[in-house]
C-alpha cells in the first residue's frame, strides 16, 4: 500500500526529479530532539487556552494572550513586539447567561428544562426576560407575512429540525494513503474569486430580505440550531446582521461595528433545539426564560499582531526574511484550542527550538526568521492582510490580485502558515507554485517522517497565507490530519485543550522549524509565481465568495 502511494507522488513532481538542495542534517536532528524530547508546546497551548482563552478579536482576553505571548518569546531570547494593524470595532464579553424552557398545554404537566445554548458574539444584552417561543419557516413568505407585526415580544426559532447522526462512524479521522494520493494527483485550482449563478444570488438576496423583515420587528431574541449533527458541540460565531438592499457585499454591516444594532442571537445544541421545535409542532405552548448580560468596549479597539524575530546574520542575503505564522484570535464558544491556539503554539515552539539551535551553534540564521501571531483572522483575515498591505503589496480585496508592489516585496523569501487544527503535518499545499516541489521534496525526505511526504499543486483557502499568495509571494499552508476539526471542534464549544494532540503538535513544530531554517539557509530566495497586477477598475466582481453565501467571514 505504501509503495502504491509514494511512487505516483514522485512521478508527479519529477521536474526536476531530485533537488540539489543543501540539507542541514545537524539542524534537523537538533530541532526534532528539541521539539519531541524537550518540547514545551503543550505548556504554551495550556496558557493560550485554559488561562487566556477564548481570544475573541477586540476582547481583553485576546489582549492578555498577546502580552503573554510577547513575554514568552522574550523569555526564550527572541525579540517580540505588538504591532498595531488598525481599528477593529467593539470588544465584547459575556457577563452572565442562562436559558431555560417551559412547556405547557392541555393534558400535560407543565415542566421546565435547561436548554444548552451559547450566545453569538456581539449580541446585545437581554436582561432577565421570559417570553413565548414561535417558529418561523424562512422559506414560506405567506407564513412570514401572517406574522407581520407580532414578533416584538417573542423569541423566534429561525431554523428547522436538524438530523442527528447516531454515531456508528467515528468523529475523528486521519488522512489515509488514498486521500493523500488524491491530493498529490489533484490539478491546480483557481484562487480567483468564485462567482455564483444569478439564481443562487437571487435566493441569497431573498433570504436577506426576509431576515431584514424579521429583524426590523425587533424580536426579543432569535434561537437557531447548532448544525453539529449530535456531536454534543455547539458551533457559534458572530451575530448576523442582514444586508441592506443594494448594499455592497464587501462592505456590509458587521455586529462589532459601532452603531450597528443586532438582535440578540443564540445557538442551541441540536437535540435541545429539536425538542423545543417538536413541542411547538405538537401544539404545546413553550416559553423561554432568558438571562443574558454582556459588557462592551464602547470605542473602536486598536488591534495588534504579535511579531517576533530571530535576526539574520548574512550580509549576502541582506534584509531578506522567512516567516512562520498562525492566527491567535478565536471564537468564544470554547477556548480556541484547535482554532487556533494549536497553530500559534506550534509557531512559538518552532521559534523556541530554532533559537535553541542557533544558541547551540553559536550564530544565527542567514536570513531573518520572523514569527507572526495574527488577529482578526476569524472576521476576515484582517491582521495578516494589513501586514501585507503595509509592506509587500496593495491588495485589491478578498480573493483579488494585488494592484501595486510594496517596498519590501523583494525581501520575503517565503511565508508558512498553520491553521487546520491539531493534526500532524502530512505535506504542503503548493498554491500552484510548481517550482517549489523539488525543494519541499528534498526537505521532507531529509526530515524522515514517512507519514509526511505529500505535495499537492492545488490551493487551500480561508486563512492567513492568502494575502501573501495574492501579493505574488510564496505563501503556503500545510496539509494536516483532519482529526475531529470540522466534525466537532471548529468554532464550537468543544474547541478546548482536551482535544489537542501532543504528539501531533510536536511533529508540526519540528516540520515548521525545519522549513524555516532550510529556507533561511538557501543561497536563493524561494521561487515565485508570476504576478500580474490588476487595475482597480478590474476589481469587485458582482459574484459572491463562499463565505458570503454561507454567512461566514471566511472558510477553512
Amino acid at each position: 500500500m505504501r509503495t502504491r502511494f509514494f511512487l505516483p507522488i514522485l512521478l508527479l513532481i519529477a521536474a526536476p526529479a531530485f533537488s540539489q538542495e543543501t540539507i542541514d542534517s545537524t539542524a534537523i536532528a537538533f530541532i526534532k530532539a528539541e521539539t519531541m524530547e524537550r518540547g514545551q508546546v503543550m505548556e504554551t497551548a495550556l496558557w493560550l487556552t485554559d488561562i487566556h482563552g477564548p481570544r475573541l478579536t477586540g476582547s481583553l482576553q485576546l489582549d492578555a494572550a498577546q502580552m503573554w505571548a510577547q513575554q514568552r518569546f522574550e523569555s526564550w531570547g527572541i525579540s517580540a513586539e505588538l504591532q498595531p494593524w488598525g481599528t477593529f470595532g467593539r470588544g465584547w464579553a459575556i457577563e452572565r447567561f442562562s436559558l431555560n424552557a417551559t412547556a405547557s398545554g392541555s393534558g400535560i404537566a407543565m415542566h421546565t428544562f435547561p436548554v444548552m445554548a451559547f450566545p453569538k458574539a456581539w449580541s446585545p444584552s437581554t436582561g432577565n426576560i421570559t417570553a413565548e417561543v414561535i417558529h418561523i419557516d424562512m422559506e414560506d413568505d405567506d407564513a412570514l407575512a401572517a406574522l407581520s407585526g407580532q414578533l416584538g415580544d417573542k423569541i423566534v426559532l429561525l431554523t428547522g429540525e436538524e438530523e442527528v447522526d447516531l454515531g456508528f462512524e467515528g468523529i475523528a479521522s486521519r488522512h489515509d494513503d488514498d486521500t493523500l494520493l488524491d491530493m498529490a494527483n489533484a490539478g491546480a485550482s483557481s484562487q480567483s474569486r468564485r462567482s455564483y449563478s444569478p439564481e443562487v444570488i437571487a435566493r441569497y438576496r431573498a433570504r436577506q430580505a426576509r431576515l431584514t423583515q424579521i429583524y426590523n420587528e425587533h424580536p426579543l431574541a432569535i434561537l437557531e440550531g447548532s448544525t453539529m449533527g449530535g456531536t454534543g458541540s455547539i458551533r457559534v460565531m458572530g451575530a448576523t446582521v442582514p444586508m441592506p438592499e443594494g448594499a455592497d457585499f464587501m462592505n456590509r454591516p458587521s455586529p462589532w461595528q459601532v452603531g450597528v444594532e443586532a438582535v440578540p442571537q443564540f445557538v442551541v445544541e441540536t437535540e435541545h433545539y429539536n425538542r423545543v421545535l417538536r413541542l411547538l409542532d405538537a401544539g404545546q405552548n413553550v416559553s423561554v426564560a432568558l438571562d443574558f448580560e454582556v459588557s462592551w468596549t464602547l470605542d473602536e479597539v486598536v488591534e495588534e499582531n504579535v511579531i517576533a524575530e530571530i535576526p539574520g546574520i548574512d550580509p549576502q542575503v541582506g534584509d531578506e526574511v522567512v516567516m512562520l505564522g498562525a492566527h491567535l484570535d478565536s471564537w468564544h464558544g470554547g477556548t480556541g484550542a484547535t482554532d487556533n491556539a494549536s497553530g500559534s503554539s506550534v509557531v512559538m515552539e518552532a521559534a523556541r527550538a530554532l533559537q535553541a539551535f542557533y544558541d547551540e551553534r553559536g550564530q544565527g540564521p542567514r536570513r531573518t526568521i520572523r514569527f507572526a501571531l495574527w488577529t482578526g483572522e476569524e472576521q476576515g483575515i484582517y491582521g495578516s492582510t494589513a501586514y501585507v498591505n503595509e509592506r509587500y503589496a496593495t491588495l485589491g480585496g478578498f480573493g483579488e490580485p494585488a494592484t501595486a508592489i510594496g517596498p519590501e516585496h523583494d525581501l520575503l523569501s517565503a511565508y508558512y502558515n498553520l491553521d487546520n487544527g491539531t493534526g500532524r503535518i502530512r505535506g504542503v499545499y503548493m498554491q500552484r507554485n510548481s517550482e517549489v516541489a523539488p525543494i519541499f521534496r528534498a526537505w521532507l525526505d531529509a526530515f524522515g517522517d514517512e507519514e509526511s511526504r505529500t505535495l499537492t499543486i492545488s490551493n487551500t483557502s480561508g486563512t492567513d497565507h492568502l494575502p501573501f499568495d495574492a501579493a505574488g509571494l510564496p505563501g503556503f499552508q500545510f496539509i494536516q490530519d483532519p482529526m475531529a476539526y470540522f466534525s466537532q471542534t471548529w468554532h464550537g464549544t468543544m474547541d478546548t485543550y482536551d482535544h489537542l494532540s501532543e504528539e501531533d503538535l510536536e511533529q508540526a513544530a519540528a516540520v515548521m522549524a525545519v522549513f524555516a531554517h532550510q529556507t533561511s539557509e538557501r543561497d536563493e530566495r524561494m521561487p515565485r509565481k508570476a504576478l500580474e497586477l490588476a487595475q482597480p477598475e478590474q476589481l469587485g466582481s458582482a459574484g459572491l465568495d463562499a463565505g458570503e453565501v454561507l454567512g461566514h467571514g471566511h472558510e477553512h
